[in-house]
C-alpha cells in the first residue's frame, strides 16, 4: 500500500534522490494534466496531455517528435529533418562553421588581414599634413569607405612684446614700458606721521615709520610716533597689557585644602602665598577648606577668581570670588547629584520620564487572594514537599524496535511490502491505536516516512520492499 498524501507535496527546491516514476503496463484510463508514469512494455516515459476522470485520459510519450523544419530566415528552400537525418551548417563568404563532440555548433567570422603603413612628418608654419576625416561602415560593421583631408598649418602669429619695469628718477613712481615706450605709471604714497617711503636707489623702495622732524615726500614734517588712543597705529606691548587688565587669565589648578598650586607655588598658606592680580583664575583639583573656611568647603571642579589684587603673602579670602560647580555627589545632609535605581526586590520600580524617577511598589500578588491547590492533569504530575508543589510532565510514550522476535511485534512480508504490526495495548497500555502518534526513525536516528495504519490496539508500519529486523524504530506517544 502506497503512502497516502492528501495534499500537494512541496519539496522547497530540494532534490528528489533515487526516485522511480510509477511503473504500469498500459495507459491509465484516468489522469490529470502533467501526471507521469513509465510504460514497462514499450519502455517509454509518458505524460497526461488530456485529463480524464474516470476515463478519457490521453498519454503522450515524453520527448517524441515527427520532424523539425530547417529554415534560413526565408532564404532558400526549407527542409524537414526527420529522425536519423543530419542538418549540415555550411559557412559562406568570410564565415566558417565547425561542430564539437558535445553538440556545440560554432559559427565564426574569418580573420581579416590588415596592412598599415606608418609615416612621419613635422610640418612648420604654412606646411600641410593628411588626416582621416570620416570612416563609412555598413550595418554589419564592415568598413566600406575612408575619406581623407589635407590640413594646412597657418603662418606664425607670434606677437610677443617685451615689457620693462623702471622707476622714475627721484620719485615714488613705478613705470611700465613696452619696447621703451611708456605705458603706465604706478605711484606709491605714504601716510602722514605713519608710513614713509624711502627711495634709496633707483631699484628699491623702503617702507618705514618716519623719524620725528623728517620732511615727508608730501611736504609734511613727521612727528614722534605715539600709541594708545589711535586704532590705526601699531600697538605696543605695554599698551596691549594695559588694555586687557582685569580680564580672566587661567593660572592653573590648586589644592583647596593646602593651597598648593599645580606646577609650583601656593595660593593660601601664610607668607608663601603668591601675588595675585585681578582676573587670575584657579580651579580646584583637590577638595578642601579654602583659607580654612569649614562652612563652605570647595570640591573638585569649583573655581576661584581674584577680584582684588594682592602682593605676595598678602592675599586674603575676601580677595577672591568663589564659583562652585554644584556637581558634588549628594549625601544624606548635602544636596547634590544623585541617581535613583530600583532595589533588589522585583516589587520596586523606578522608571524615568523627562528626567524624573518615579518610585513605585508593584503588587506581585493576584487581585483575589486565597488558598489554592495545584492538581495534576493529563500527562502532568504534581508532588508536594515542605509546602512546595513540583509540577512535572509525565511520559506516556515508548521507543519500540521493529524486531520480529519481540513479543509485541509481528513481522510479515507479502506482495512486495514488509509490515510490522505493533501491539500498542501491550507496549503503552493504550485502549485504541487511534490515540497513538507514531514517528519512524532509522537506527541512526533519522526520521523516515512509511505507511501507518491503525486498527483496535494494533498499529501497522508498512514499508515497500523487504525490510530487515531492527533497521528502524518507532517513537510512540499515547495522546489519551
Amino acid at each position: 500500500m502506497a503512502i497516502n498524501y492528501l495534499n500537494t507535496v512541496n519539496l522547497n527546491k530540494n532534490q528528489l534522490e533515487q526516485a522511480a516514476i510509477q511503473n504500469l503496463a498500459a495507459d491509465p484510463a484516468s489522469g490529470v494534466l502533467g501526471q507521469v508514469y513509465y510504460n514497462t512494455v514499450v519502455s517509454e516515459l509518458k505524460i497526461c496531455t488530456t485529463a480524464g476522470n474516470p476515463t478519457g485520459a490521453v498519454w503522450t510519450v515524453v520527448g517524441s517528435y515527427d520532424y523539425w523544419v530547417l529554415d534560413a530566415d526565408g532564404n532558400g528552400a526549407t527542409a524537414n529533418i526527420t529522425n536519423g537525418m543530419t542538418a549540415d551548417f555550411v559557412g559562406g563568404l568570410k564565415i566558417t562553421t565547425d561542430s564539437a563532440a558535445d553538440g556545440t555548433l560554432n559559427i565564426v567570422h574569418d580573420l581579416q588581414t590588415q596592412a598599415n603603413t606608418a609615416s612621419t612628418a613635422a610640418p612648420g608654419y604654412g606646411g600641410t599634413f593628411t588626416v582621416v576625416d570620416t570612416v563609412t561602415r555598413d550595418t554589419t560593421g564592415h568598413v566600406t569607405g575612408i575619406n581623407t583631408k589635407t590640413v594646412t598649418i597657418p603662418a606664425s602669429d607670434n606677437t610677443n612684446t617685451t615689457y620693462v619695469l623702471d622707476k622714475a628718477a627721484s620719485s615714488a613712481n613705478l613705470v611700465l614700458a613696452a619696447d621703451g615706450t611708456a605705458q603706465d605709471t604706478i605711484a606709491f604714497a605714504g601716510t602722514t606721521n605713519e608710513i614713509e617711503i624711502d627711495i634709496a636707489t633707483e631699484d628699491s623702495y623702503t617702507f618705514k615709520f618716519p623719524a620725528a622732524g623728517v620732511v615727508l615726500p608730501n611736504g609734511s614734517t613727521a612727528t614722534t610716533q605715539t600709541t594708545g588712543d589711535n586704532s590705526t597705529k601699531v600697538a605696543t606691548t605695554a599698551f596691549v597689557q594695559a588694555s586687557v587688565t582685569g580680564l580672566l587669565e587661567f593660572k592653573g589648578g590648586f589644592n583647596a585644602n593646602t593651597g598648593d598650586i599645580v606646577g609650583g607655588g601656593n595660593l593660601t598658606s601664610g607668607a608663601t602665598r603668591v601675588a595675585v592680580a585681578v582676573g587670575d583664575y584657579y580651579i580646584v583639583t583637590v577638595d578642601g577648606n579654602f583659607f580654612g573656611n569649614t562652612a563652605t568647603p570647595l570640591t573638585v571642579g569649583d573655581s576661584v577668581i581674584v577680584q582684588t589684587a594682592a602682593a605676595a603673602g598678602a592675599s586674603v579670602e575676601a580677595d577672591f570670588i568663589v564659583v562652585q560647580s554644584d556637581t558634588d555627589l549628594a549625601t544624606a545632609t548635602t544636596v547634590g547629584l544623585g541617581n535613583v535605581v530600583p532595589g533588589t526586590s522585583a516589587t520596586v520600580t523606578a522608571p524615568y520620564v523627562a528626567g524624573t524617577a518615579t518610585i513605585d511598589v508593584v503588587d506581585s500578588t493576584a487581585s483575589q487572594k486565597g488558598a489554592v491547590i495545584v492538581a495534576g492533569g493529563t500527562g502532568i504530575s504534581v508532588a508536594y514537599a515542605s509546602g512546595t508543589a513540583t509540577v512535572t510532565a509525565s511520559s506516556n510514550g515508548a521507543r519500540q524496535d521493529l524486531l520480529s522476535t519481540d513479543a509485541n511485534v509481528t513481522r510479515t512480508e507479502s506482495g512486495g511490502l514488509t509490515t510490522f504490526a505493533l501491539d500498542v495495548g501491550a507496549i503503552l497500555g493504550s485502549t485504541s491505536a487511534l490515540n497513538v502518534k507514531a514517528e519512524i526513525i532509522s537506527a541512526a536516528g533519522q526520521t523516515v516516512y512509511a505507511d501507518i495504519t491503525r486498527s483496535g490496539t494494533t498499529l501497522n508500519v508498512i514499508f515497500t520492499g523487504s525490510v530487515a529486523d531492527s533497521a528502524y524504530q518507532a517513537l510512540l506517544i499515547d495522546l489519551a
